[in-house]
């Protein structure tokens, strides 16, 4: 990977603060972030625990490189996000943070919940991110102008789940490893959609699905 994050924390944290451009206020909140995420790993798995001496690139750089492929509309429209399968909240808790948009995180499992309430709530995001134990199949007639996933499942699965709950000009922006071609073939046997892979700023083998205009085949 050209241009690649340094290794030491503290240069991690710099580099991310030169990269994105992040207050010192938002910079302080990611670091009591890190600071729970390291006291609740003990308890259970979270994310890989080769990351967390790399959480600065790996979690929060990986999860606000997305910002960068969405067009904000200015102040008079705040979109909405919806973050399928958030587990430890990348990329859906940082989106919350630094954009102010309404955020609405999903996962079954209660104990990861509990996890990324106790984080909105030190973060001070009660009023923009939602957090939702339960199956996302169950949210009901909503819509969302953006759909995040990460490690969660192959993206024929992540769009059967999301399909219903996109709007009509939804994007969807999926972080994605080595095997994205082959999930893009077997998604296409089941949907139809626009596309396009766009190389990530974090892993010289991962990629970014932009997607928009998916619907299922008939």
């Amino acid at each position: 990977m050209s241009n690649a994050p340094p290794e030491p924390p503290e240069e991690q944290r710099a580099w991310f603060a030169a990269t994105f451009n992040v207050s010192r206020e938002t910079l302080v909140k990611l670091d009591s972030y890190a600071a729970l995420l390291t006291e609740w790993q003990a308890k259970f798995n979270l994310v890989g625990p080769a990351t967390l001496p790399h959480v600065w690139v790996r979690h929060f750089a990986d999860s606000m490189q997305l910002l960068q492929l969405v067009e904000r509309e200015g102040a008079a429209h705040r979109p909405t996000w919806l973050d399928i399968g958030s587990g430890a909240g990348f990329p859906g808790m940082v989106i919350g943070l630094l954009t102010g948009d309404s955020v609405t995180l999903v996962d079954s499992i209660r104990k990861k919940t509990v996890f990324l309430e106790t984080v909105r709530d030190a973060l001070g995001l009660e009023r923009n991110v939602k957090v939702l134990n339960q199956r996302v199949e169950s949210l009901g007639s909503v819509k969302f102008d953006h759909i995040t996933a990460r490690a969660c499942a192959p993206l024929a699965k992540l769009f059967d789940w999301g399909e219903p709950y996109a709007a009509k000009s939804c994007t969807w922006l999926l972080l994605k490893g080595a095997a994205v071609e082959d999930e893009l073939a077997e998604a296409k046997r089941r949907f139809v959609f626009e596309h396009e892979l766009i190389p990530s700023l974090t892993d010289s083998r991962g990629r970014i699905v932009r997607a928009h205009s998916v619907r299922r085949r008939r």
